[in-house]
C-alpha cells in the first residue's frame, strides 16, 4: 500500500516535473507541489471527471490517463486512480510516458 507522500518523494526524484498535485474523487486537493497559481489541481479535477462521465456514451473502458499538450509545448498528464487523480506539470521535453511508468503502479494502490 502507497501513501500520498510516498507517490511525491517519487515523484521528487523525477527530471522534468514543474507541478504535482493530488486530488480526491470529489475534487479536494489533497497534496500540491510547485507554484500552486495556476489552478491545476481544479484542471486536473475538472478533465478527469469530465471524461469519465463521457466514457459510456462513448463506449470507452477507460480513460486511466490523459495527456495534454500547452501552447508552450509543456504536457499535464492526468492518471485516474481508483480513489485520487494525480496531476503532473512536464517540461517540453520529457517524455509523458516515462512518467507514467512510473506513477501510474502507485496510483490504484493509494486509498484516502
Amino acid at each position: 500500500m502507497s501513501t500520498l507522500q510516498e507517490l511525491k518523494n517519487i515523484a521528487d526524484n523525477l527530471t522534468g516535473i514543474q507541478k504535482l498535485v493530488i486530488v480526491a474523487r470529489d475534487g479536494t486537493i489533497l497534496l500540491h507541489s510547485g507554484d500552486q497559481s495556476n489552478h491545476l489541481g481544479n484542471y486536473v479535477a475538472y478533465v478527469a471527471i469530465t471524461a469519465e462521465q463521457l466514457k459510456p456514451y462513448l463506449g470507452f473502458t477507460g480513460p486511466y490517463h490523459l495527456i495534454m499538450e500547452q501552447t508552450s509545448g509543456d504536457r499535464i498528464l492526468t492518471l485516474l486512480g481508483e480513489q485520487i487523480i494525480v496531476g503532473v506539470d512536464l517540461e517540453a521535453h520529457v517524455s509523458p510516458t516515462t512518467i507514467l511508468d512510473q506513477l501510474a503502479p502507485l496510483v490504484d494502490q493509494i486509498t484516502i
